[in-house]
């Protein structure tokens, strides 16, 4: 039997994508499914994680991917997807350049770098229906997220037709 680690948050583990997949990998009959598990991947040195052949490992909050990469070169398991390129999921200008790069669609877009939530800035105009950011307009409804990947911050600035306005989007945290 191949052992398969999987190397992510609970939260991720036990949610019902992932465990709709590791269910048809245990039906198949030929692998075994090691759950490294929060106290694991946070509190224990790599050294005494568990040995696996294959590893699945991906980031969401909280994850330690550069502890994840070392168990990585210390175990050296087949890697079913990549650990290095995960870091550039952190910011949102990385995935669209990259998206770019290889001729991958994206929406129109525009950055507006911001040192602080609700800063004002000089290229970042707003009026009833539209947005305007460095001159290039954007009709309402318009969405607005920071670069980190990790920050849900996500702001939805709204036209008069339908009530004008901006609202943060709630995000509830498991």
């Amino acid at each position: 039997r191949v052992a398969i680690g999987v190397c992510v948050m609970e939260k991720k583990v036990f949610c019902s994508p992932m465990e709709q997949i590791l269910e048809r990998l245990r039906a198949f009959g030929e692998f075994e499914i090691i759950i490294f598990g929060d106290k694991v991947i946070l509190e224990d040195p790599i050294e005494i994680w568990p040995k696996c052949d294959c590893l699945i490992a991906f980031c969401s909050s909280g994850f330690p991917l550069q502890k994840a990469q070392a168990y990585a070169a210390l175990r050296r398991p087949f890697l079913v997807n990549e650990l290095e390129p995960q870091y550039l999921l952190h910011d949102r200008r990385k995935v669209y350049e990259h998206l770019e790069k290889y001729g991958i669609p994206v929406p129109n877009y525009a950055l507006v770098n911001r040192e602080y939530p609700y800063q004002e800035l000089d290229h970042f105009i707003e009026q009833e229906d539209f947005v305007e950011i460095h001159g290039k307009r954007f009709l309402k409804p318009f969405v607005e997220k920071p670069a980190n990947g990790d920050d849900h911050r996500i702001m939805i600035y709204y036209p008069n037709s339908a009530g004008g306005g901006m609202k943060e989007l709630f995000r509830k945290e498991s």
